[in-house]
């Protein structure tokens, strides 16, 4: 057994915990995360990941500055998407898909399609999460789903149990910034 494999997903986990609690150390645990993982799907032949988690890398350090307290203004919101920006992302996920898919046919990926519908929506998802807005939750949920399997099929048990986990993770981020958004917008009127 690859040590990357648990380790890795241990980690990825606690990070994930503290994401649905909107704690900035998550960014930081998902730092180290992403390193152990990045080798780990390259060694396993997920070059999607790979590009995926190098990405992810950069993310962490953007949502990290955006959810941190700037000159003393409040850190940003939990917000909402409106249907204009819906509909853009999801034919940027469409476009997104068959471009990554059509490029990871050129490598030896058995999972070419697979692999870039799981990365394009995983990008999708962090970008939602560094700038706070819910819907991130409803998206990985699907990008769960999709990993969990992708992994077990590619032999990779521990990363595959840990994205089981992240659907009741996505569910419980959902329902905790639904909460915090509530009471933001409380605030807000009563000020």
């Amino acid at each position: 057994m690859n040590l990357l494999d648990p380790i890795g997903a241990g980690l990825s986990l606690v990070c994930t915990y503290y994401f649905t609690s909107a704690k900035r150390v998550a960014w930081i645990l998902g730092m180290c995360a992403i390193i152990l993982n990045s080798i780990l799907y390259w060694q396993k032949g997920i070059y999607g990941s790979v590009i995926l988690e190098s990405i992810y890398f950069l993310s962490m350090v953007y949502g990290w500055y955006q959810w941190s307290n700037h000159n003393n203004k409040s850190s940003l919101s939990i917000r909402y998407l409106n249907l204009k920006q819906v509909a853009y992302l999801v034919i940027l996920a469409c476009v997104g898909i068959l471009l990554l898919g059509k490029g990871l046919t050129l490598t030896d990926s058995t999972i070419p399609y697979w692999d870039a519908c799981t990365t394009i929506l995983s990008l999708i998802a962090q970008g939602l999460l560094c700038l706070k807005y819910i819907h991130c939750w409803i998206l990985w949920f699907v990008v769960d789903a999709l990993m969990a399997s992708l992994q077990l099929y590619k032999g990779i048990p521990f990363h595959s149990a840990i994205h089981w986990s992240y659907l009741i993770l996505a569910v419980m981020g959902y329902v905790k910034w639904r909460k915090i958004y509530q009471m933001e917008r409380q605030i807000a009127f009563a000020s």
